[in-house]
């Protein structure tokens, strides 16, 4: 049979897709996977990406697996090519057991040609060896900014793909994102292992999409702007959220605005998201309020507003999510709901995913301490942030037992697995004169145990049985075993219940490999791409041009006719005296000691302008009071005073860190030299 040609993708492309002619990047990609070349594809959401993979994957002979990230994904992608009478089917999590067996039965059979899949499906039974056998042709990992540790969305679960890539036989391999960075794209190719891709990348810009940026001051004018937005602009929208809660409540803001909406985040059951993906997509309702689980790869090609209600933590999730607008090319409107301390929620989350060393180093004492004699430890994140003398927080802490659980100084037990606690009382010679012969299975056993944690064997220490050797791994099988060395004296053992348990109390944490410069890097970098999302909410240059600089696209411009500084448009955010006053837990002192003003924010000419005189001030308050600048304000602080330039004293304490008592005992000659600081400009 003689390979397909670009010609006969043409072809199908017009009869099964219904398109005179591919998009740009689209025929590059096609013609690169039919001449059997690894490819990277870097399109614009709305580009086009899965057209990519699917036009080849009905014209090749084999199989095509889609790694996909979500359920949602899935479903839309499968249902638009069933609904084209196109042999498609997916795999996930919402299958029973029954269900998914006659897929796969459908695979083997040659019915299926596109078969979606979740990279965690690969750690069930033989599904690899299933795929192999029935031929695969094609691997396309899409979303595949997920397989990066520098990504916005990095996955642990896409870090399997490099490995279901040879289980499948090292098909042809083709990697799609919308998103991704000129580092990003170098690790993709990296951890793929891909062999001499071609690297097709298009342009990040969409032209039809115009950006806004609305500064606020507290939640509560994000509902009235998030209302006013909805109001003036015609068109279905999608509304991004933060947190389940928040999605819970704009939801009913909404309704009682007379806005129909629903919220989607993962915390609905199953049946409830496919209600309101369905109630979106079919227009019942107009709004869909959303945490980022809802988007990813949903085809809706007519949604005129994208608002986020809260910024994002990065410019790729930002501008990914952004994306869902307008991917019918017709005009439609991106809106940032901004607040300073939006930044500070991110902060939150990145020091609790990547903690300080010294963070770790202390909940792991904390741990010790609290321990029992078998390691066992009857705490909550809460009782640990108690022992810990530095000043933390639960997540951080539990943020400290992860980097502690994945070095192997900690593990975790649901009760029901094969965890056990077991401590040596034999002495060598004994074991040696009373445990003979090489297949004696007691002494194999003892051997094993001795090989897994060494002399803390003595002392005890917790084992988990499914993690030793074949011939002794599972409960099952050591359980026999072991009760029989306990009955004669050679050991004592336990089963654990529910909890942390140390797997040596007595070991220093030195004993455990923890790559510490790695976890400083990745803190590094997500605090490195909140900045770049925190300079993008305070430029005074062209918006789209920030975006396409960020992502290495040399069709940056400095200037557009779609984005409000271009427009000439400027949104302040208000001061009324009847706005609730925001309470904040001031940080140490100590830790605002060191200025991070270029981390954080971009300041323009008045606002550095500003800025110089507000730290005039400062010196002079610290001078008379004999305490360090910082102690005053933070430079932090300050960046935000220039920039807000509150006319108030209630405006004044809406700053973060300004406090009652700096309130009180600064605030007046911080607002006098910003109104004398109006004066001469206005002059």
């Amino acid at each position: 049979m003689a390979s397909p040609t670009l010609q006969n993708a043409r072809d199908l492309l017009r009869r099964a897709f219904g398109y005179e002619k591919f998009r740009p990047g689209q025929e590059a990609a096609v013609s690169a996977i039919l001449s059997g070349r690894d490819t990277v594809v870097v399109l614009p959401t709305g580009g086009g990406k899965s057209l990519c993979f699917q036009v080849p994957a009905l014209l090749m002979p084999g199989l095509t697996v889609v790694v996909s990230p979500l359920i949602s994904l899935m479903k839309d992608q499968v249902d638009a090519l069933t609904a084209k009478w196109l042999p498609a089917a997916f795999i996930n999590s919402t299958l029973s057991a029954g269900q998914v067996s006659d897929r796969l039965a459908r695979v083997e059979r040659g019915e299926i040609k596109l078969l979606y899949v979740a990279p965690e499906r690969f750690d069930y039974g033989r599904t690899a060896e299933r795929l192999r056998k029935a031929g695969v042709s094609l691997l396309a990992i899409d979303e595949a900014h997920c397989i990066s540790q520098w990504g916005h969305d990095f996955r642990p679960s896409y870090l399997r793909v490099k490995d279901v890539h040879e289980q499948l036989g090292s098909p042809t391999t083709i990697a799609l994102t919308a998103t991704a960075t000129p580092d990003v794209r170098a690790d993709i190719i990296r951890q793929l292992a891909l062999r001499d891709p071609e690297t097709i990348i298009t342009g990040f810009d969409r032209p039809n999409l115009a950006y806004y940026v609305i500064p606020v001051k507290n939640d509560s004018e994000k509902e009235r702007r998030l209302v006013e937005i909805l109001r003036k602009h015609e068109g279905l929208a999608v509304i991004y959220a933060s947190t389940r809660k928040a999605v819970d409540h704009l939801t009913t803001v909404l309704e009682r605005a007379r806005i129909s909406s629903a919220g989607y985040h993962a915390g609905l059951d199953d049946a409830r998201r496919h209600e309101v993906q369905e109630a979106f997509m079919t227009e019942r309702i107009r709004a869909i309020v959303a945490t980022n689980a809802f988007g990813m790869g949903i085809d809706k090609p007519n949604v005129r507003l994208v608002i986020h209600y809260a910024m994002p933590g990065t410019l790729e999730a930002y501008y990914q999510e952004a994306g869902r607008a307008g991917r019918d090319g017709q005009h439609s409107d991106v809106f940032l709901l901004h607040a300073f301390p939006d930044r500070f929620t991110h902060e939150f989350f990145i020091k609790g995913s990547y903690p300080e060393r010294g963070v770790v180093e202390q909940t792991y004492e904390a741990l010790r301490k609290l321990s029992d004699k078998q390691g066992f430890v009857d705490a909550e994140p809460q009782d640990l942030v108690r022992v810990v003398k530095a000043k933390v927080n639960s997540r951080e802490i539990e943020g400290g037992i992860r980097v502690l659980e994945k070095s192997g100084a900690v593990a975790s037990s649901n009760g029901e697995q094969a965890r056990v606690h077991v401590r040596l009382l034999a002495t060598p010679d004994r074991i040696k004169r009373e445990l003979t012969g090489e297949a004696n299975a007691e002494l194999g056993l003892l051997r094993t145990l001795w090989r897994a944690v060494g002399p803390a064997l003595t002392t005890g220490a917790v084992i988990d049985l499914d993690g030793l050797p074949p011939g002794f791994a599972g409960f099952a099988r050591s359980a026999p075993l072991l009760d029989s060395l306990q009955d004669r004296q050679f050991l004592v053992w336990e089963r654990l219940g529910a909890g942390l348990y140390l797997a040596d109390k007595n070991a220093p944490l030195a004993k455990y490999r923890i790559d510490w410069a790695l976890i400083d890097r990745r803190r590094a970098a997500e605090l490195s791409k909140l900045a770049a999302v925190q300079r993008y909410a305070y430029t005074k240059e062209c918006r789209r041009g920030f975006v396409l600089r960020y992502f290495g696209d040399p069709a940056a411009r400095r200037r557009c006719d779609g984005c409000d500084n271009c427009l000439g448009i400027t949104v302040v955010a208000e001061e009324t005296e009847s706005q609730p006053k925001v309470r904040r837990t001031k940080k140490p002192a100590v830790a605002e000691e060191r200025p991070q003003i270029d981390e954080q924010v971009t300041l323009g000419p008045a606002d550095q302008r500003a800025l110089a005189a507000l730290k005039s001030v400062r010196t002079r308050i610290a001078r008379e009071e004999q305490v360090p600048a910082y102690i005053v304000f933070s430079d932090r602080t300050l960046a935000e005073i220039a920039i807000r330039r509150p006319r108030s004293l209630n405006a004044f304490q809406d700053v973060r860190g300004v406090g009652p008592m700096k309130l009180e005992r600064y605030g007046a000659r911080f607002l006098a030299a910003i109104a004398e600081l109006d004066e001469t400009e206005a002059a």
